[in-house]
């Protein structure tokens, strides 16, 4: 009687566990399949003119919390996510081109870029980052003159129409430079006094104002106009200054070789050489060869710095290592600009004179 209760016991205890398997079974189906249904993801994948049917109405410059879209639909859309990324490609691919030494193609990809970039709706503040690469790339492939020609074109125009905005303000330096490279020192001196105006009042330009004022001090020496020079730097360097405390100071080589230069032309070698070691820190041989491929001219300031800084360790009884700073310079320089270039030629005659110079009695 015993072992008869007992198999009966365990088959009904193995009947109540297979009943509610059964049953986690059935609502396990039932759960999921709900879920399948409903995934907003991937109806928005399956109709991604659910994101583009958004009326134009939609003021595009108020942001939209999250709060705020429907669960609907997916932001961004992966259509959207895709057409971001293929402008982005054409960039990156035009910029690689230019540091290989080839502005031809690379501008070829950067107005492709541009055009996708307007056709996939992007910003115009974004679309203007890319035409001011675009302008770079044109100077690297014609020159001065070219540079003057393409800011000409209706490519060129601005959608920011503000004199005094940030973009204005960069191309201004750019048509500065321009200008200077062809000799034409009275209208760029004329060009640097009006954007020098621009930053009378704060707004998004006073992130440019380290480089204007910059390029002004070697605008004012080269015209004669030394009187100004004084007023000049001392707002540079207060620009430098803030801009280092807070972390905004944008291409600071070449506003920190300029002070540096100042500081030299006093007889303080000594700020002057930490000037120069913060406007060279970290160049190699291979920035050399990059500020060569981008942008030529700064190459030559950044050489003519490097050469003073061993002037200034020179003068101020350092000789070890002005001559090792020399030995350097002359080799990367001419890795660089290739052995007959002035500058580099320059350099290593720089180089002679330290090492070969007579010692002191």
């Amino acid at each position: 009687m015993r072992a008869t209760f007992l198999a009966k016991l365990a088959v009904l205890i193995l009947a109540a566990i297979a009943l509610i398997y059964g049953i986690s079974i059935v609502i396990g189906k039932d759960a999921v399949g709900p879920r399948i249904i409903e995934r907003p993801e991937t109806v928005a994948s399956a109709m991604p003119a659910v994101v583009l049917a958004i009326p134009e109405t939609t003021p595009t410059a108020a942001p939209i919390s999250a709060t705020e879209i429907p669960p609907s639909v997916s932001t961004p859309s992966s259509a959207q996510e895709k057409k971001l990324e293929a402008y982005q490609v054409d960039v990156k691919n035009s910029v690689q081109l230019l540091e290989e030494g080839n502005a031809t193609q690379a501008r070829t990809e950067m107005s492709v870029a541009i055009d996708k970039a307007i056709g996939d709706g992007v910003s115009a503040a974004q679309v203007d980052v890319l035409r001011n690469m675009l302008m770079r790339i044109e100077y690297c492939k014609a020159g001065p003159e070219g540079m003057l020609a393409w800011l000409s074109t209706p490519e060129a125009a601005l959608a920011d129409t503000q004199l005094c905005g940030a973009v204005s303000i960069d191309r201004s330096r750019m048509k500065i430079e321009a200008l200077l490279a062809m000799g034409k020192l009275q209208e760029s001196w004329d060009e640097s006094k009006i954007m020098l105006a621009c930053f009378s009042k704060p707004g998004p330009a006073q992130m440019k104002e380290a480089l204007a004022l910059e390029q002004a001090i070697r605008i004012a020496g080269m015209a004669g106009a030394n009187d100004q020079i004084p007023d000049l730097e001392t707002r540079l360097r207060a620009t430098v200054e803030a801009g280092i405390a807070l972390k905004t100071l944008q291409d600071p080589q070449l506003p920190l070789a300029t002070l540096g230069t100042l500081a030299k032309m006093r007889g303080d070698c000594a700020s002057a050489i930490k000037l120069y070691n913060q406007a060279l820190e970290g160049f190699d041989i291979n920035k050399w060869l990059r500020e060569k491929r981008v942008a030529p001219w700064r190459l030559q300031v950044l050489a003519l710095v490097a050469m003073d800084r061993v002037d200034c360790l020179r003068q101020t009884g350092q000789i070890e290592r002005a001559k090792g700073s020399s030995s350097v310079l002359a080799a990367d320089l001419a890795t660089a600009l290739g052995e007959q270039d002035p500058l580099a030629e320059q350099a290593a005659d720089q180089r002679d004179q330290m090492l070969y110079a007579p010692m002191s009695p």
